[in-house]
């Protein structure tokens, strides 16, 4: 049996914690997964094996060398590599490599070292918890504006599971940080379940809504918790156990304990225990290397206690904003969750930080409206946070984009024209006809007076507000579709990871292949039979409507039609799909 079928069997085999575990840990996406075979070509792809080995312990990495050289390995560590998918373990009880880990073992070189080093003398754990709490602060900040970012733009998928380098740029510069930073923002963001891949386009993800609604120490419970799970159970132990025999007092090394017990682990962004290491640093676990004291708790999986003690190094939240007449508002504090979120529905964050500054503006007092909130209520949390009459400009720009809103809208169209968008200002959609930055949409009049687009309403709707023009988008009814709609979710209701939900959708391919398998399905098993040399067992209807069924040796698949030996009668068969009922893998 080839390898690429040795680990979809022990795919199937595995639990959903397990597949959730190998998932997680091996940094798969999973989103574009169709079945099992797909995922087991991807854990098998010599990058992911290379990451993976590279992360191991040394305990794993001593039994990969035992099992390699034929000698009986450590039980407790063969155990984790088979939840890893690195080896396979027999009936008897043993244990084998599989190809393309024995291969990367052989490969391996001279250890490197991480990125991260902890240089100098040690310093002192209030200064280290306190640059901790400052990282932690500065990342909840960047993964609020990202959410917000991924609602009221239209950002498409750039490779595979990839983000643009404009959009990377953007996030970067509004953050004022480097591009590296802003794309392990995005990174951790869909990790967290914050945003993820629907159809192409990045979009909110199923904690997006409950992450605007935490406060502080329950965003900072999600964070670490999503950070033990990259890291592992295992490795968690190995750390904590190392840590202990280690004995030292004062503040603990996370880079010393990584190199002492991560021999293969590197600087290349490849390294899983290298992203492990830099995701500690941007939630506050550890900062330059040394370990913040509640980081213990975290690998002990004590997350909630840790983001408890981690909060006393939060910035402390200010109920002030300031409101001035070119229409920015500046909060010289941290406002609290429920106000920033509020402040963040209907102005645009202009720079964010201990101290923030917000900018409203025709559209994003059109977006607070479109996302529920109404003109008093708007009017109502300025006037609570300034405690002042506001001023005239400010004032207006509310009345008049209450009174406009709603003015300009896109709707579903027919056959080829996806899109309508209608106004009654005649001038406003002459407008949009001559505008620039539209022409790329090929918009075109209709005999209606309205104006119709090939592409989708809701491609429409972005580009529309990312030229300036306070579109929203409606349903059949006429409706206000807003931009959370997708979410759908609430604190009431429990939500499932997408890693949940693609598992399911693993699950659920498998259950069709076994019992009502449609002609690609059928065609996709011939073919990875046909790749991987395999026997196949297939059922076939004969001209008596009786189903046959054949163990054979596919040769070839083309035109609707299977080549294969069958050993057992010494003949070769034709078989045409359509005849075809069920595959099954040797």
């Amino acid at each position: 049996m080839s390898e690429l079928l040795r680990i979809a069997s022990a795919l199937r085999r595995a639990s959903d914690d397990d597949l959730r575990a190998v998932i997680s840990q091996r940094m798969v996406n999973s989103s574009g997964l169709r079945d099992f075979f797909d995922l087991a070509e991807s854990l098998s792809q010599p990058k992911s094996v290379a990451s993976t080995v590279a992360g191991l312990p040394k305990a794993q990495i001593n039994a990969l060398i035992a099992i390699l050289e034929g000698q009986t390995p450590d039980e407790k560590a063969a155990d984790a590599l088979v939840r890893l998918l690195l080896i396979d373990r027999a009936v008897d009880g043993s244990f084998s490599l599989f190809e393309s880990t024995a291969l990367c073992l052989q490969t391996l070189e001279t250890p490197a070292t991480l990125a991260l080093e902890a240089a100098g003398s040690s310093p002192l754990q209030p200064e280290v918890d306190r640059d901790c709490g400052i990282a932690t602060f500065e990342t909840m900040q960047a993964l609020t504006e990202l959410v917000f970012d991924v609602e009221q733009r239209y950002i498409r998928e750039v490779g595979k599971k990839n983000v643009g380098l404009p959009d990377i740029k953007r996030l970067a510069q509004h953050l004022r940080q480097t591009n590296d930073f802003a794309r392990e923002i995005y990174e951790l963001a869909n990790h967290a379940d914050l945003i993820g891949l629907v159809a192409g386009r990045w979009q909110l993800g199923p904690q997006a809504l409950n992450w605007l609604d935490w406060q502080p120490t329950a965003r900072h419970q999600h964070l670490m918790t999503v950070w033990l799970e990259l890291l592992g159970a295992s490795s968690a132990n190995d750390l904590l156990e190392s840590i202990a025999i280690s004995g030292g007092s004062g503040v603990i090394s996370l880079t010393r304990q990584l190199k002492e017990n991560y021999p293969f682990a590197d600087s290349a962004v490849s390294s899983r225990m290298a992203r492990v290491a830099s995701f500690a640093e941007r939630i506050g676990l550890s900062h330059e290397g040394w370990l913040s004291h509640w980081a213990m708790a975290t690998l002990r999986g004590e997350v909630a206690q840790a983001a408890k003690s981690a909060s006393n190094f939060l910035p402390a939240p200010q109920r002030k904003l300031i409101c001035q007449a070119d229409l920015s508002l500046i909060a010289p504090g941290p406002l609290p969750t429920e106000l920033e979120i509020a402040v963040r529905r209907f102005a645009d964050t202009e720079q964010i930080g201990m101290a923030s500054t917000y900018r409203m503006s025709a559209l994003s007092i059109s977006h607070g409206l479109e996302t529920g909130m109404t003109e008093s209520e708007i009017r109502g949390w300025l006037l609570e946070l300034t405690d002042k009459a506001l001023p005239q400009p400010v004032d207006y720009l509310i009345r008049e984009a209450a009174q406009r809103f709603g003015r300009l809208t896109v709707g579903a169209g027919e056959l080829e024209t996806k899109s309508v968008i209608k106004s009654l200002d005649s001038i406003l959609l002459a407008q949009i006809l001559n505008e620039s930055k539209l022409k790329p949409f090929a918009m075109y009049a209709l005999p209606d007076g309205t104006i119709g687009c090939r592409f989708e309403p809701e491609m429409v709707y972005f580009g529309l507000r990312d030229a300036g023009f306070s579109a929203v988008r409606v349903d059949n009814g006429g409706q206000v579709i807003s931009p959370r709609t997708p979410l759908l979710t609430s604190e009431h209701i429990e939500v499932s990871s997408t890693v949940d939900l693609d598992i399911q959708r693993l699950r659920d391919q498998e259950e069709k292949l076994g019992s009502e398998p449609d002609g690609d399905d059928l065609a996709r098993s011939i073919q990875l039979a046909i790749k991987n040399k395999s026997i196949i067992i297939i059922g076939v209807i004969s001209n008596t409507g009786v189903e046959l069924e054949f163990t054979l040796e596919p040769i070839g698949f083309a035109n609707g039609r299977l080549r294969a030996k069958d050993k057992k009668a010494d003949i070769e068969r034709t078989l045409p799909l359509t005849s075809i009922t069920r595959v099954s893998l040797g």
